[in-house]
């Protein structure tokens, strides 16, 4: 992480309620930004920490901004249930081109990127008031399409570039290792076992979260929802997401499903905390891949470059 703090203005606006007396702490905190040159990008993350003090019962509490190539997300030392707002002006007007015109194809790269046309809305400004629950509507189910858009799109890219991965995910599919396809096909498509897993990946209800968790374990050994805590927390958003987009924010009862930004804010911890532990577990298989590569290469080179041919059963050279 960069010791360095690239500021972009003189500060950062923020708001939240103080947990011991329910009065709002605003005030200015101390910015910071992320460094684009820095290689490799985890060396361009920025922080600032800062001191800000409640009105009401003069609570001192520790900000922290994080500046990431995503955008900045702020955290209070000691109160991870405390979601500030604030503006995040990673994007505004004035940013490097390269923020403006990057287009990923990586799954984690599109995620980020989702995240980051977003991230952008400002909900702090008047004009947003008589729009706030129907844009925090908005933002709540597609702060869920995006995560299972990523769930999909990471098993993809794995299952097509690594035949093994592949082999690992048609095991642990019924629907998959038990088809009867005809051999004609088969033999008409070298890629026809490619297709048909990345054909079932496409269709997947990813919103599935246990079943997701399932094809996760068996592809990249890594279990998504990590604790029952998390999981618990999933059922709760996946049951308000299917109020919302299935009946109009509306639930079983026919009653009114509101979003508040806390709602917002937690699925969006949450996503950042599942997508995170599975980028971990993609980043260790991508490194033992490359080892076991490097280590098989040499192995190749030492029995191609051998001048006196191979060792006889009883290690006894061949001349």
């Amino acid at each position: 992480m960069s010791s360095n703090m690239h500021y972009e203005n003189s500060g950062l606006f923020i708001n939240f309620d103080c947990p011991s007396c329910g009065v709002p702490v605003v005030g200015e905190i101390d910015n910071a930004a992320f460094d684009g040159l820095a290689e490799p990008v985890s060396e361009g993350i920025g922080t600032a920490i800062s001191k800000i003090i409640c009105t009401g019962c003069d609570e001192p509490y520790e900000a922290e901004v994080i500046a990431q190539i995503h955008g900045k997300q702020v955290n209070i030392s000691g109160h991870p249930q405390i979601y500030p707002i604030f503006h995040d002006d990673t994007f505004d007007a004035g940013s490097d081109a390269f923020f403006q015109e990057f287009v990923p194809s990586d799954a984690y790269g599109v995620y980020e990127f989702s995240h980051n046309e977003l991230d952008r809305i400002d909900l702090t400004t008047q004009a947003m008031s008589s729009l706030k629950q129907p844009i925090l509507r908005m933002m709540f189910v597609q702060y869920f399409v995006i995560l299972e858009a990523y769930l999909g799109d990471r098993l993809i890219n794995v299952i097509l570039e690594d035949d093994e991965k592949l082999l690992a995910l048609v095991q642990s599919v019924a629907a998959l290792r038990d088809s009867t396809p005809k051999l004609i096909e088969v033999a008409k498509d070298p890629g026809y076992v490619r297709k048909t897993a990345k054909n079932y990946l496409q269709e997947f209800s990813f919103h599935r979260f246990g079943d997701a968790a399932k094809l996760y374990k068996s592809v990249l050994r890594v279990d998504i929802l990590a604790d029952e805590e998390t999981a618990k927390q999933l059922n709760e958003i996946t049951i308000k997401r299917h109020h919302l987009v299935h009946r109009n924010g509306r639930d079983n009862e026919g009653k009114p499903v509101s979003v508040s930004l806390f709602n917002v804010l937690k699925l969006r911890q949450c996503s950042h905390a599942v997508v995170k532990r599975i980028e971990d577990a993609y980043q260790d298989y991508r490194s033992e891949r490359l080892s076991k590569s490097m280590s098989e290469n040499m192995a190749t080179r030492k029995t191609t470059n051998r001048p006196w041919g191979k060792k006889s059963s009883d290690d006894g050279e061949v001349w």
